[in-house]
């Protein structure tokens, strides 16, 4: 497949912040009920409409996992590669996804569907189109691609409602629900609608995600509802049901 000239306007899109995470485990229900008192204080994503809306993303790792294992042994410094498309729009996010201890930073560029299938070619990457990148989020994954010997992995999908807090513009808060994973249909092209579910459809994954700190009227909520916080990264729990039969226990268990 030939390599079509780099997008100009991908670099305008390059997007770098640093942020915490915080990550529950709620059943739906609990999630209505904690919505409609979040509306008191954020306003739901102009995207997401009433049931949300679906996201796809299509993680990178090397033939060893490096990704995976990384996590699991808990090493304060790693990274991972994941392509985020969204339903309808025939564009990818180019995400790279950084963990120094407790923060989290993200790097991301947008650009046309057909430039990142030419450009990565199924982790096909030579030194020539890192040099023609001058996007530096670009530049990055086609180094970790090359280095690395990446290739798809592993892909999540699943149906996402989102909230902006009304006066902390750095708070987002998000429900994903059925979330399903597959890892062998991994084409970014003609994203896979089924799958196995990671997590139980009954319940969803509630993240608080923020840049400085969470106000005090979200920690008096998470604590009305008794929530507890989870360890769960989804790349890594789909890894460990699709290669290992879930022997690592990454997938949360509801109660």
């Amino acid at each position: 497949m030939a390599t079509p000239p780099l997008s100009t306007a991908s670099s305008a899109y390059v997007r770098s912040f640093n942020r915490f995470e915080l990550k529950y485990l709620l059943p739906l229900e609990a999630a209505r009920e904690f919505a409609a008192e979040l509306a008191l204080h954020a306003h739901p994503d102009p995207h997401s409409g009433l049931e949300g809306y679906p996201v796809y993303s299509l993680y990178w790792d090397s033939p060893e996992l490096l990704f995976f294992w990384e996590k699991l042994d808990g090493e304060k410094l790693r990274r991972k590669l994941r392509f985020r498309r969204y339903e309808g729009r025939d564009e990818v996010y180019v995400e790279i996804k950084q963990r120094t201890d407790r923060t989290v930073q993200k790097r991301r560029t947008r650009l046309a569907l057909a430039e990142v299938l030419a450009l990565f070619d199924r982790g096909a990457i030579d030194a020539a189109r890192e040099s023609q990148a001058s996007d530096p989020v670009l530049q990055e994954a086609l180094v970790l691609t090359r280095m690395h010997r990446l290739a798809p992995s592993a892909a999540i999908r699943y149906q996402r409602q989102a909230w902006f807090a009304s006066f902390e513009p750095d708070l987002r808060v998000t429900f994903d629900s059925r979330l399903q994973y597959d890892a062998h249909e991994l084409d970014l092209a003609r994203p896979e609608r089924s799958g196995p579910y990671l997590l139980d459809p009954r319940w969803c994954v509630l993240e608080i995600k923020y840049n400085h700190r969470v106000p005090q009227w979200l920690l008096a909520l998470v604590r009305k509802h008794g929530l507890e916080v989870v360890r769960f990264s989804k790349y890594c729990a789909a890894i460990d049901l699709a290669r290992f039969g879930g022997r690592h226990g990454l997938t949360p268990r509801p109660e």
